[in-house]
């Protein structure tokens, strides 16, 4: 399945590489409260993606025939990551997933010359049968800025 999308592509992009980051509590406390709650939702078979809509965080939900929906706070805001999930990252769709563990994923890419990175949460969600039905994506790249500002303030207060 070609998971692109002709309204979600860049020709400047060049993309870098993606890489899984291990340690979740890099989102900090107030993303792995919301990954908990999104983990206890009634209905596994529903994105959820609603109770993942933190402050610096954008999100969207995208099926695994490509069908992208839950924009928050809007489709634009989520432009760039959507551009990596369906160009790069899932290709050839979301088929390649085998379970439903998030991961924290972290792609590089250059546009016009300048360097980026993008740290994602990819939330996998079921069907009824128990299969990958899609996955919600959060775009958790200010937030990871923000726990690097504040860990280096810290350790500039402590010296």
């Amino acid at each position: 399945m070609d998971f692109s999308d002709d309204q979600h592509s860049l020709a400047e992009l060049v993309f870098q590489g993606a890489t899984e980051i291990d340690a979740m509590e890099q989102v900090g406390e107030e993303a792995n409260n919301a990954l908990s709650v999104w983990r206890q939702r009634p209905d596994m078979t529903s994105s959820g993606a609603e109770l993942l809509q933190m402050p610096d965080c954008t999100v969207f939900s995208i099926t695994y025939e490509g069908e992208a929906g839950d924009y928050w706070p809007g489709e634009s805001a989520n432009e760039m990551t959507e551009v990596l999930i369906r160009e790069f990252l899932y290709r050839d769709g979301i088929c390649s997933l085998s379970d439903t563990h998030v991961r924290l994923i972290c792609m590089k890419y250059q546009i016009m010359a300048m360097e980026g990175k993008e740290y994602v949460l990819i939330c996998p969600y079921l069907t009824e049968a128990g299969n990958i039905s899609g996955v919600v994506v959060v775009c958790a790249t200010k937030m990871m800025t923000r726990l690097a500002q504040l860990a280096r303030a810290d350790a500039a207060n402590q010296s």
